[in-house]
């Protein structure tokens, strides 16, 4: 049988140990990997997880009392990070002692605790040495079995003549017609659901922000559509050098692609005009995506909504928590006060949504205008 490896692991031992598995239970597997550009995208995002910064650990020991347990949710109205990096954090700050796990959340020891940044630093590049190694496994002119069995010095490594690099045995990457057009028809195809945000981050009253629980019905987004996912290998490549690009006007491909979306979309009420949000990174892509959708949808085109406030920096930091995300844009937009959208369906488009809380603020703004549906459309989903 074969064993399609698709993308790169972290490391040549990492892809040792999976083939291994991936093997078991047949007589002969024959194991192919293909490797691509995406890898690096995923190597780097798994690298920004490395060990928080000192000003980030300093801020969650400041935020511990020893005899006031806090949860890991009002920690974050504290702590800028989100919660599977700040729940790490903590495990390891309670194995050396600074904090402990209690009965409602966790507390500070008081115990002295150093930032010891050259552990952290090694790891760091521990895990950049592992990511090299995989490329050079890819790119090895020798025997392949032989380079993994070095990376795990392994004193009996030899060739082992089976490898493609042994035999020369090199796969075709011709692809028949039949199957190249049906891969394309399935990465070619537009379009998913962007789920509204339902639930206010917790604890909000800490960070002054009166909204808690449910987010009213009234007051949410109905469920929006994406071109597509930042990680997806059609539709996402595309977008990913546009966004990657300078600013600009939206092209023809991604306009028919977008229509496309529109065509197929359920929603509850068509609807009659398009607002952007207002773009401080790419002012012109999301202008020229909110004019061209109007002009051949032939909906009313309202503009971009009012920025009454400066968003913070966690507005646009990937690694901010809900909470940190959320208090970055309330209250950061409003309806300019010459619209009237009062029972209108609006489309709202903005060029990508990660945590979606920007999104939700737009929409919060609109229906408290008197917006009957706000229907998000953007570009990508992050991830």
């Amino acid at each position: 049988g074969f064993v399609i490896h698709l993308g790169a692991p972290p490391s040549p031992i990492a892809y040792y140990q999976q083939i291994g598995r991936a093997g078991r239970g047949v007589d002969r597997a024959e194991v192919v990997l293909l490797p691509g550009e995406e890898d690096e995208a995923i190597w780097r995002y798994f690298g920004s997880l490395s060990f928080p910064s000192p000003d980030q650990v300093s801020a969650t020991l400041r935020a511990l009392h020893p005899d006031q347990p806090r949860s890991v949710a009002s920690l974050e109205t504290s702590v800028d990070l989100r919660r599977t990096r700040l729940e790490a954090m903590l495990k390891v700050l309670d194995v050396d002692g600074a904090v402990r796990r209690v009965r409602g959340g966790w507390i500070g020891t008081g115990q002295a605790w150093a930032y010891d940044e050259d552990r952290y630093a090694r790891v760091s590049a521990a895990r950049a040495s592992e990511q090299q190694a995989m490329r050079d496994y890819a790119a090895t002119p020798d025997c392949r079995m032989h380079f993994l069995l070095r990376q795990l010095d392994d004193p009996q490594a030899a060739p082992c003549g089976r490898c493609d690099r042994c035999t020369g045995d090199q796969r075709p990457v011709a692809v028949s017609e039949t199957a190249l057009s049906a891969a394309q028809g399935l990465l070619s195809r537009p379009g998913i659901t962007v789920e509204p945000r339902r639930m206010w981050p917790s604890e909000l009253a800490a960070l002054g922000i009166d909204l808690r629980g449910k987010i009213a019905a009234d007051l949410q987004a109905d469920p929006g559509r994406a071109l597509c996912r930042l990680s997806d290998v059609g539709w996402g490549t595309r977008v990913r050098t546009v966004l990657r690009g300078p600013d600009g006007p939206l092209d023809d491909a991604l306009l028919g692609a977008l229509v496309q979306v529109l065509a197929a979309w359920d929603w509850p009420e068509r609807p009659s005009a398009v607002v952007a949000v207002p773009s401080r990174s790419r002012p012109q892509l999301v202008a020229s995506l909110a004019q061209r959708v109007a002009a051949t949808g032939r909906l009313d085109l309202l503009g971009p909504l009012e920025r009454t406030a400066p968003t913070t920096g966690a507005a646009g930091l990937r690694g901010a928590n809900s909470a940190q995300r959320f208090r970055a844009v309330h209250a950061s937009l409003a309806v300019p006060a010459a619209w009237d959208v009062a029972g209108r369906s609006v489309l709202l488009v903005d060029d990508r949504t990660d945590t979606g809380w920007t999104l939700t603020e737009a929409a919060r703004v609109l229906r408290a205008g008197g917006a009957a549906h706000v229907l998000p459309l953007v570009l990508a989903v992050d991830g």
